[in-house]
């Protein structure tokens, strides 16, 4: 049964992207193995330069027997390697999203971001501010090239994430993986949201748009390989967070914790035994 999962996962993994005409040339490196440890289940999975992202479709996330549209990545997957020569992007581009999926109802385009079309989310979270938050960075794309960085400025690659949670502890782990693939040489990062009861409670975006869920949290799962050892560190971070709440080592927790709560399975290229065995570690500190 899992072969056969993991032919289908390939067939849909090489299914081109749909690219809207607002992004850069998409150029694939073949020397960059993004989901190199196969993340399942996979639902509209398009590759860009910098990651592979699995878009939520016409899938039953909740359990109660009909299709959901969250209007977010399930999850995000790139791989960063040691850092050689920077591409910077000069100037940030409009937020793009997949023509096709936005006129299906699957995903919105910018304006559910824009801070007139919070009404719904201010009667329910008060002054909060979401912003839209890259699973792929910025800065981690700008080390393949420009144009990939451009590219992560889709729909396909955001999520809403409360803007000083964006801005400071999900940044601060962004640089510190930076900073771990300088040191290992490579590494590999798979992210995305996490909602506590199933589905989600608050959405983003007014009526008549096409609105996008609001996470509870998030989970980034980073590897890295030694030779044939795997070591992996897993943080659970919550979306609403005090605006000093930078210590990351507080949010470590199992691979089987997040599989849990969104119903995902990684690292399933390796042998069940190893798998289960990295799943189930806990980590209490940060040894990397």
């Amino acid at each position: 049964m899992r072969y056969l999962v993991a032919l289908l996962a390939l067939f849909l993994i090489l299914t081109p992207v749909s690219a809207d005409e607002g992004y850069k040339e998409i150029k694939l490196d073949p020397s960059y193995e993004h989901d190199k440890w196969v993340t399942l289940p996979k639902d509209q999975v398009f590759k860009f330069a910098a990651y592979t992202t699995s878009f939520d479709g016409p899938d039953d996330n909740d359990g109660d027997g009909l299709a959901d549209y969250w209007g977010i990545p399930e999850w995000v997957a790139f791989e960063i390697k040691k850092s050689t020569t920077d591409h910077p992007l000069e100037v940030r581009p409009k937020w793009m999203t997949d023509e096709s999926l936005y006129n299906q109802g699957i995903a919105p385009n910018d304006s559910t971001y824009h801070v007139k079309g919070t009404k719904l989310l201010k009667e329910v979270k008060g002054s909060y501010r979401y912003v839209r938050g890259h699973m792929c960075p910025k800065n981690t794309a700008e080390r393949i090239s420009a144009d990939a960085a451009y590219n992560t400025h889709t729909i396909l690659n955001a999520c809403p994430q409360l803007q000083w949670q964006n801005n400071g502890i999900w940044k601060k782990l962004e640089k510190q993986s930076l900073d771990w693939a300088d040191k290992y040489g490579r590494i590999w990062v798979v992210c995305g949201p996490v909602f506590f009861g199933k589905k989600p409670s608050v959405w983003l975006g007014q009526s008549g748009e096409k609105q996008a869920a609001i996470p509870d949290a998030f989970f980034k799962i980073i590897v890295k390989r030694d030779g044939n050892k795997l070591d992996t560190l897993t943080f659970l971070i919550p979306n609403v967070i005090p605006k000093n709440d930078n210590e990351i080592t507080k949010f470590l927790v199992t691979v089987d914790r997040i599989e849990l709560l969104t119903g995902l399975d990684f690292l399933s290229a390796i042998d069940d035994e190893l798998e289960e065995e990295i799943e189930s570690r806990s980590i209490s500190n940060i040894s990397w």
